[in-house]
């Protein structure tokens, strides 16, 4: 099998794992709507979900590409500064934790013995609660947010300085995303990646992915044959 080939090649070249965080760990991207558009409607605009998850999720246009699309007069700072804390809530109190079709995969991934880390655009902080209330706190060595960067995904700058923390090069990591900005980054870092689609990304084709997986599930069941020595 091509796929079963390739993912043994991309796993056996990698020191250290990095993972997207939103949408492939945590069940965290409605909650991200959700809060942006709390606070969106206090100035008389809904954000369409089905918008948000092409446009934010995917693209990464965020605050600014809304704000440009629909031509509000408001202030994108100012929106990201009202956003956080009441996404924060929600990380902290529960409402997000790691997905359970993600949770098979992390084991497995273990397994590996590879370095495991996040690269995400949510907040260590956020990150670390939601982790923390998951039972996943002492799993990744590293955990980089959009307070650990200048320049967020698609930018390169969070995969680079990951692998400068982990004194590696970067064609020493291996990426897992769900989105375009995402390969677009690791793209940038020379970093290899491997796209696992979600249900939030499941019409999109990933050009520039290495290898593209359609679900958590596939993933899995590819893992469990590579681990039992079939790969």
């Amino acid at each position: 099998m091509q796929e079963l080939e390739r993912f043994k090649q991309l796993l056996d070249n990698a020191k250290a794992l990095v993972f997207d965080f939103d949408g492939l760990l945590a069940d965290s991207e409605r909650f991200h709507f959700l809060a942006y558009n709390e606070v969106f409607e206090k100035y008389g605009h809904r954000i369409d979900e089905t918008e948000y998850y092409k446009y934010w999720t995917s693209l990464g246009h965020g605050v600014t590409g809304e704000i440009e699309r629909h031509n509000l007069d408001l202030d994108p700072v100012a929106i990201r500064r009202e956003k956080l804390p009441i996404f924060t809530r929600y990380c902290e109190d529960g409402s997000i934790l790691i997905r359970d079709e993600a949770k098979e995969m992390l084991a497995l991934l273990t397994k590996t013995g590879k370095t495991m880390t996040i690269a995400s655009g949510s907040s260590s902080g956020d990150i670390r609660a939601v982790l923390r209330n998951s039972g996943y706190e002492s799993s990744f060595e590293i955990v980089m947010g959009h307070d650990t960067v200048p320049n967020l995904k698609p930018a390169p700058d969070i995969f680079i300085q990951t692998a400068e923390l982990l004194e590696l090069k970067t064609w020493e990591c291996l990426v897992f995303e769900d989105a375009e900005k995402g390969v677009f980054a690791a793209n940038e870092a020379e970093m290899p990646v491997v796209v696992i689609r979600t249900p939030e990304t499941s019409d999109i084709y990933f050009d520039g992915a290495d290898l593209t997986f359609d679900s958590h599930g596939e993933t899995v069941e590819i893992l469990k044959q590579l681990l039992s020595g079939q790969g």
